[in-house]
């Protein structure tokens, strides 16, 4: 065998190259194609005589040939060459990416007789690299995009690796101690996540306050560190995350003043029915004797003006009572027709009481002005932002601040109603430049802890939401003025009802049945009632009024109830009473206006409600009124 072999060495060595697992194939000093080995064959799919006819570049690069051909050519003039990557056609057309290694082919005289071609095929490779690569991609998209800082410190506290967030932070953070990337500080931050990390080997959680470079506005961050520990256990990195919380504590602080304003409420209103119902003996018995007095030819201007500073005081007393309920009331605002010029002497009432003794308040309300579609907080809300907004203009100083109601008109809108809203002062005003930031939100020239910059976008926001106008003119040491204009209310409401006057006679022998679980508010309304020509039928005990209603139903005129109730709601008792009566008028009174807001407005049974404690005049009408329309329904 071994004879055999070493008589013919071209066998030997074509066996020996087509051991080689590597693709190699051979070509001669003129470029033309001499042989290759198995590997080869198998990846390029052809045999060395169909090699040789088509062209062994033309297989593998396609229409690339020129350039292994040039490569070869430069192989030939310098002896060494570069290997070098790209896509090779393989077998079936499948591409690969592969390396080329060329080197000349010698004699046994050393002259170069052809080049030698070897393929690696690195598709496989390529594919982990780019996967790689598509990861580490990943990755760096991931940790960059994290909206807070993320960055990996060592036990030195210096920074070894920083996202994109920190590196915005920071500048060139590399080597940097933490204080100095997530504080902009100097020194070390007392309590701080990343040192007591490195200390305890454990995760550490802080939050620092910091103020940023634009305008002093506090910033609050939650700094998290996270040990990364050896085989030993030691703490030898640390991962810091730090994230800007400063919305989340605004949110957090709003909850709270939610929260208490929630409580603030139900406290309230708590208060409101019992205060109400204590108003109403006190305004009504003023009522009454004044009525007595004048019915008995007693005549004492004195007296009668006292009696009407009671009865003035009682009814301050419970529009504050319903101030107080607007304000931390926890529902949503409402809108209905409101008349301004009594919620602006209300508000400017509560303003005098807070601003400084060296403002004049001057006012001029036109009262007849037409209704406006709006809740009346908000109308609130804007009077108390505006006049504050003057106030904190005028300082300290001596000034004048101004407010006015009348009718008004825009230039290009001639067929709506409006009505001019006017708050002006005689403060310091504002420079020109400011004007067009005025009513953006946050924006405020206040120090900082002063203000947040909220108080005029909200009045615009509102203004704008009720399709009206603002605008404001402001004049250096001169002092601001800011117009409001609101489109009037065209829109029939059921309160405009309640209120309208009714002009009709009271009927000498209609009947009223009275029920409210107050003894007070019982015998004071029967009084009113009776003063004015009503028989009454009064109880505090609505079980023991139905009793005594379903004996004789047809008896009665009207019914009289309050609201909250033990044993039965006056919705109850409305509610039975009606099965009896259907056509019998209902009003249902209560010291809580939410609770009507809450049950009365969607309830069939209720012919009117009103708020304690009732004045003689509203009693007058509602009752009349109501008995009147019923009269007519009987006739």
């Amino acid at each position: 065998m071994t004879d055999n072999v070493m008589c013919n060495p071209i066998s030997y060595e074509q066996e020996l190259i087509d051991a080689i697992p590597v693709p190699m194939f051979f070509m001669d000093v003129e470029g033309a194609f001499i042989g290759s080995n198995q590997a080869f064959n198998s990846f390029i799919g052809k045999s060395d005589a169909e090699v040789r006819e088509m062209g062994v570049y033309q297989l593998l690069s396609g229409n690339n040939v020129f350039r292994h051909e040039e490569i070869d050519r430069i192989l030939l003039i310098n002896g060494s060459i570069q290997p070098f990557e790209e896509e090779a056609i393989g077998a079936h057309s499948k591409r690969y990416f592969v390396r080329y290694r060329k080197a000349l082919v010698h004699d046994v005289k050393g002259h170069v007789t052809g080049i030698v071609t070897t393929i690696v095929d690195l598709t496989d490779l390529r594919e982990v690299e780019d996967a790689l690569m598509a990861s580490e991609s990943q990755k760096k998209a991931i940790l960059d995009g994290f909206p807070g800082v993320l960055a990996l410190f060592d036990n030195n506290l210096s920074a070894i690796w920083v996202n994109d967030a920190g590196r915005r932070t920071g500048g060139k953070s590399i080597g940097k101690p933490c204080h100095d990337i997530i504080c902009k500080s100097t020194h070390h931050c007392r309590d701080c996540a990343v040192t007591q990390s490195v200390q305890t080997g454990e995760v550490e959680v802080a939050v620092r306050a910091i103020d940023s470079t634009s305008g002093g506005v506090e910033q609050f961050f939650e700094v998290i560190g996270t040990p990364v520990k050896n085989a030993q256990g030691e703490v030898e990195n640390v991962i810091v995350i730090a994230r800007n919380i400063t919305k989340r504590f605004e949110l957090e602080k709003q909850l709270r003043q939610t929260q208490k304003m929630e409580a603030v409420g139900t406290l309230a209103g708590g208060i409101a029915h019992d205060f109400n119902n204590m108003l109403t003996p006190i305004m009504g018995y003023s009522e009454i004797i004044k009525l007595r007095m004048s019915q008995n030819g007693f005549d004492d201007e004195l007296i009668s003006e006292y009696l009407g500073e009671i009865f003035k005081a009682g009814k301050r007393a419970k529009n504050l009572v319903e101030q107080i309920l607007t304000f931390s009331r926890s529902s949503e605002q409402k809108e209905s027709r409101q008349y301004l010029h009594p919620i602006i002497n209300e508000v400017l009432r509560l303003m005098r009481s807070t601003l400084p003794s060296t403002i004049e308040i001057d006012q001029d309300i036109d009262k007849t002005c037409g209704p406006v579609s709006i809740d009346a907080v908000q109308i609130q809300q804007i009077l108390i932002n505006l006049c504050t907004n003057s106030s904190e203009a005028i300082g300290q100083e001596h000034g004048k601040l101004t407010v006015s109601l009348k009718k008004g008109a825009l230039q290009d809108d001639t067929e709506e109603e409006w009505l001019e809203l006017t708050v002006s002062d005689s403060g310091c005003g504002m420079k020109q430049e400011l004007l067009e930031r005025v009513f953006d939100p946050y924006f405020t020239t206040k120090e900082k802890g002063r203000g947040t910059g909220l108080g005029l976008s909200l009045v615009h926001s509102i203004i704008t939401n009720h399709g009206g106008h603002i605008s404001v003119a402001t004049e250096k040491n001169i002092g601001s003025t800011f117009r409001i204009f609101l489109p009037v209310s065209k829109e029939a409401t059921r309160f405009d009802q309640v209120l309208t006057v009714s002009n009709e006679p009271l009927e000498e022998e209609k009947r009223v049945i009275l029920v409210d679980d107050d003894a007070q508010v019982v015998q004071v309304t029967s009084e009113l009632l009776k003063s004015i020509g009503y028989q009454v039928n009064a109880f505090t005990s609505p079980v023991a009024a139905l009793e005594k209603f379903q004996e004789n139903p047809e008896t009665y005129d009207l019914l009289l109830t309050d609201l909250t109730m033990p044993r039965l709601t006056g919705v109850e008792l409305c509610n039975m009473v009606k099965v009896v009566r259907p056509e019998l008028p209902v009003i249902l009174f209560t010291g809580y206006s939410e609770s009507l807001d809450n049950v009365v407005v969607s309830d069939s049974c209720i012919d009117e409600y009103c708020l304690k404690p009732l004045s003689l005049v509203e009693l007058s009408q509602t009752v009349g009124r109501l008995i009147g329309r019923d009269q007519e329904n009987i006739n």
